[in-house]
């Protein structure tokens, strides 16, 4: 949850997490976390749990409208957590480290207004793009993300995979032997540990591959 570059003088982009090490580091001071679906409560009822202040900035005019009603309603019910709909944050300010974030808020039938708010740790769980414009040759979905194994059918250049005589392999992309794991590739569950359980069992393709370099 910490936003800030020691020396920079300049705020960091915030981080998509919010775990036992940010909680760490933000100690008992004022936390912020950006989005509105069941990610973003997680992130803020955890350092709530802590003894943390945590305002939760949905851009979004109802907190029900993308997130799991059980876990709206604790949210809601947390006396540390508050929800601020049809706001965003604009601003983010300090030195070494994170010391208050500037929210806008456009709430229907008010004026738009612009506070500043004390936050020491930010993290942002409002979805995301991947950044797969540089990639050639490579099919993706709708939205970006890399397709692979099962998910390439009638997406695969016949020629190719006709010559090798096979079906792309799990986490094989449309390109043979090139592999996409984590939350770049279609489907998967954009979590750290399903990053790590994905690169791990990559290796089975990686291995099995004809002509790979695989024992």
């Amino acid at each position: 949850m910490r936003a800030g570059r020691a020396g920079t003088g300049r705020p960091a982009g915030p981080p998509a997490a919010a775990t036992e090490l940010e909680a760490r580091a933000c100690g008992p001071d004022p936390v912020a976390v950006i989005g509105g679906a069941d990610s973003a409560a997680q992130a803020a009822l955890y350092p709530a749990g802590h003894g943390n202040a945590v305002t939760l900035i949905v851009r979004g005019n109802a907190l029900a409208a993308g997130m799991s009603s059980h876990l709206a309603d604790r949210v809601l019910a947390h006396a540390r957590i508050t929800v601020r709909t049809a706001a965003e944050v604009t601003a983010l300010h300090g030195g070494s480290h994170l010391e208050a974030i500037t929210v806008h808020t456009a709430a229907p039938g008010d004026d738009r207004s612009d506070s500043n708010q004390p936050c020491r740790g930010l993290s942002c769980l409002a979805g995301a793009t991947p950044a797969t414009g540089w990639l050639e040759d490579i099919a993706v979905d709708d939205d970006g993300f890399v397709l692979t194994g099962t998910h390439l059918d009638g997406a695969l250049p016949g020629a190719t995979w006709a010559e090798l005589g096979r079906r792309p392999l799990p986490f094989e992309t449309g390109q043979p032997l090139v592999l996409a794991v984590g939350d770049v590739r279609s489907g998967s569950m954009k979590r750290a540990a399903a990053a790590v359980g994905g690169g791990a069992s990559a290796t089975r393709s990686v291995h099995t591959a004809p002509g790979s370099a695989g024992p």
